[in-house]
């Protein structure tokens, strides 16, 4: 019962909304600006030289995982987030030294209305 459930609440949230994220040395472009609050596949594909990797902060103290990392010339990675608070999140790359060099973004977030 308890696994009906879980999988009813899932359907209930809807499709995840796709954010395409470009990585290169030291930037990120974020190919969607704002999304609604809810659950987010960020796609990332690394069209630098170096491996990346990404995490979100956000308001309420939110830390996403920390995505594995993507690797260089053209490797792919989805990274499922659920973004639940309408408001800025950040995204940043923990590879030592990349976030300094500039390897930041923002993704704004909405609430959804019913």
């Amino acid at each position: 019962m308890t696994a009906l459930l879980a999988v009813l609440a899932l359907a209930a949230a809807g499709p995840a909304t796709p954010v395409g994220v470009g990585m290169r040395e030291y930037r990120y472009s974020v190919y969607r600006s704002a999304v609604h609050a809810g659950r987010v596949d960020v796609n990332m594909t690394n069209f630098g030289e170096d491996a990346h990797n990404l995490r979100l902060t956000g308001p309420g103290g939110y830390r996403s995982a920390v995505s594995r990392d993507v690797a260089p010339f053209g490797g792919r990675l989805r990274f499922r987030v659920n973004l639940r608070r309408a408001g800025t999140y950040r995204l940043v790359c923990l590879k030592p030294g990349h976030a300094a060099k500039g390897m930041k973004a923002t993704l704004r977030v909405t609430r959804r209305r019913t």
